[in-house]
């Protein structure tokens, strides 16, 4: 299982910096431009996915809100802090039960292991949703995000 998780911290971080990576080339205007998608723009989608990030990081790991800034660079920040504090997991502490309450007063308790994966799949859907709007602005180098691409980078590492 920590194997796995790892995995996918270090993926989740990979595909944010690339995302992240490339839209740092674009103007404010492209990032704020209006889209017909889950949220109205490139950088509301990128601020739902760092602040999703930061709320599941909280009740995971019970820690603080970040003070990650604004912009998309906030989004690499609550990645890395996110996939440091996975690392830093033995394997028991993946199985743990972590309580959780969500906005509504709502109550849950889950193993860590299934949090991190919803975090991490969360990302990837927004992310999908970060590529297609790219695609509708006719942003030129659309990086690939697929967790194949980056299997396929660490094999060819080594």
């Amino acid at each position: 299982m920590k194997e796995l998780i790892d995995l996918y911290a270090a993926y989740d971080l990979w595909a944010n910096t690339r995302i992240i990576e490339r839209l740092q080339r674009e103007s404010e205007p492209v990032l704020d431009r209006h889209v017909k998608s889950s949220f109205p723009s490139l950088r509301a989608t990128l601020d739902h996915i760092r602040d999703s990030d930061d709320i599941w990081s909280q009740r995971i790991f019970g820690t603080a809100p970040m003070q990650h800034g604004d912009g998309i660079d906030g989004l690499l920040k609550v990645s890395v802090a996110l996939s440091d504090r996975v690392r830093g997991l033995a394997g028991a502490d993946l199985m743990a039960e972590v309580g959780y309450a969500r906005a509504n007063g709502i109550k849950y308790v889950q193993p860590r292991w299934q949090l991190l994966l919803h975090c991490f799949n969360h990302a990837s859907y927004h992310r999908g949703q970060v590529i297609t709007i790219m695609r509708q602005l006719d942003l030129a180098e659309v990086p690939n995000t697929d967790m194949v691409a980056y299997q396929r980078l660490l094999q060819a590492k080594k």
